[in-house]
């Protein structure tokens, strides 16, 4: 599909599916008339996206609680929607958490591949053995738990979530950096998974590690954060 000559005959609100999209470009389009029809109409929805900037950024948890406004909060909000997270890092972190990535158990059951095999290890792929079951990205999360002196340390899956959701209480910096360092290490190692399948491209664990810390140290040396923390990070090793 060649999106810019879609988009010359038509706008995003007007568009519509086609055989041979992508699966993702027609849940995409879902998501559009789902909008449109729970807001009443395109300008509607326009006026309430507007209304959701702020300093010329869309500022999506406002659009979220817009249209989910009776929402019970889940507990793992604030490990996702950190203040020092980054968009995108969330959003797959959101994914995960969920159980939704497209993992190779996932697509075996629905009948899309036939042989599941972690592209990362020899093990088989699901969500719980990819985050940090397979010893190439439990390696990587104990590296930068070390990096960053987390007196707890665990690769189980549901242990790590329920000390996020449960342990790290409160605002402080620190608690933020954690989150941060969690959402940045998923999205690098799905990141990686998905180079190696469709690219054939590889890292090492160090290579990312590395890709991780500067990551983390960009948000932070560029945040408000005090001057004191951010040169505590600087001389993590």
């Amino acid at each position: 599909m060649d999106t810019w000559k879609l988009f010359k005959r038509n706008s995003i609100w007007q568009v519509q599916a086609k055989n041979g999209d992508s699966w993702t470009w027609k849940q995409m389009l879902k998501i559009r008339d789902s909008a449109l029809i729970h807001c009443g109409g395109e300008e509607n929805l326009k006026q309430l996206i507007a209304s959701c900037y702020k300093n010329s950024k869309i500022q999506l948890s406002s659009l979220y609680k817009l249209f989910s406004p009776n929402a019970s909060k889940v507990r793992w909000r604030n490990t996702i929607w950190g203040g020092l997270n980054y968009p995108k890092h969330s959003f797959i972190c959101w994914l995960t958490i969920q159980d939704r990535l497209q993992t190779k158990d996932r697509l075996m059951r629905r009948g899309i591949i036939n042989e599941n095999k972690c592209t990362l290890c020899s093990g088989q792929e699901n969500r719980d053995h990819l985050f940090f079951g397979c010893p190439f990205s439990s390696e990587i999360w104990n590296q930068v738990m070390l990096w960053l002196q987390f007196k707890w340390r665990s690769c189980n899956w549901r242990c790590l979530l329920d000390w996020y959701c449960n342990k790290p209480r409160g605002r402080g910096d620190k608690v933020k950096i954690k989150r941060l360092a969690f959402t940045t290490t998923l999205y690098k190692i799905w990141c990686e998974r998905n180079y190696r399948i469709f690219k054939q491209q590889y890292k090492s664990k160090d290579q990312l590690v590395k890709e991780i810390k500067m990551d983390i140290l960009i948000i932070i040396l560029n945040s408000s954060l005090p001057d004191t923390l951010k040169e505590w990070i600087s001389l993590c090793k």
